[in-house]
């Protein structure tokens, strides 16, 4: 049996997008997040552990994690492995080694225009103008113009977030001489997973649990590594934090492993839905933050 701990807290008190009330240092409600990752290693003792956050957390936060977990950090961008834009770093007890360039383009990963419904097509006309990679358009709107960042086919697409379909923040393309929406399954895509992964829920709330979510191709990639020597029949008990749309379950599958044992701890009941729907043997665990209490004992498995 071979016992492994993963997750990423949830960055947005971390990200440099965010605007109001960004956290720099180690303290705050951010920190007390990945507190929970830091107890849960203390308490499952896990052979391998892995955890990802946003790079473009403060240099602070970042060394003090660093320094917590006892590993030095890794920076990866998942463009390296898929059609986005994607700047993480990672902590684990094995050594990552920078995977390979596949120039893998957002033409790459799209749909054929006429497979994609109306209802994700722009109704108002835009001007192309840019390079070839990011453009902006311009939206004509009662004479008035306004500036939309619109992204070329030919480049990589930025980075999802978790904003919903209908945010300002959805990603838009030219195809065939109009703009549109990107679909669901183009953003399950980028993250390289499987179409209709997150089926089992609305547009909206599937827009929001892939940005949240993990690459794909990156946690294979890395995993692959650290269980190159372990037969595929082996038992893997996994503790999974923050576990969204069970990517990390997904990563094993891929991976060839048949004998997973697979604990949860999510409170978002859409992400926990699409888990669900791929993965019905998932344990469904709740909140992180029962890793604090010291009755908990997940059957047996926390010290």
């Amino acid at each position: 049996m071979i016992k492994i701990l993963i997750g990423g807290s949830p960055c947005t008190r971390w990200s440099v997008a965010r605007t109001d009330g960004r956290e720099t240092t180690a303290s705050g409600i951010g920190w007390e997040l990945f507190e929970n990752f830091r107890y849960a290693r203390e308490r499952f003792q896990p052979d391998l552990f892995l955890y990802e956050n946003n790079a473009s957390a403060a240099q602070e936060i970042k060394d003090q994690i660093g320094a917590e977990l006892g590993v030095p950090l890794v920076h990866i961008n998942s463009a390296l492995l898929s059609a986005q834009n994607r700047e993480r770093f990672y902590a684990c007890n094995f050594e990552i080694e920078q995977p390979n360039d596949y120039g893998i383009m957002l033409r790459d990963v799209i749909l054929p225009a006429e497979e994609v419904p109306q209802k994700y097509w722009m109704d108002k006309p835009y001007t192309y103008h840019g390079d070839n990679k990011t453009v902006c358009a311009t939206l004509n709107i009662r004479a008035m113009d306004i500036v939309k960042r619109v992204y070329n086919t030919n480049g990589k697409a930025p980075t999802l977030t978790c904003d919903g379909g209908g945010g300002h923040r959805q990603k838009k393309i030219f195809q065939n001489g109009k703009c549109r929406k990107l679909t669901p399954v183009e953003y399950e895509r980028l993250q390289t997973l499987p179409d209709n992964y997150t089926k089992a829920v609305s547009d909206s709330r599937r827009y929001s649990a892939i940005g949240n979510g993990w690459t794909a191709a990156i946690i294979i990639h890395m995993l692959r590594g650290a269980l190159k020597n372990v037969d595929r029949n082996e038992k893997l008990v996994v503790v999974s934090m923050y576990d969204g749309i069970a990517t990390g379950r997904y990563c094993f599958d891929q991976l060839g492993f048949t004998n997973v044992e697979y604990y949860a701890f999510e409170i978002d009941p859409y992400a926990m839905a699409v888990a669900n729907d791929n993965y019905p043997d998932i344990i469904q665990c709740g909140d992180a933050f029962q890793m604090r209490d010291a009755s908990f004992l997940l059957g047996g498995l926390l010290k």
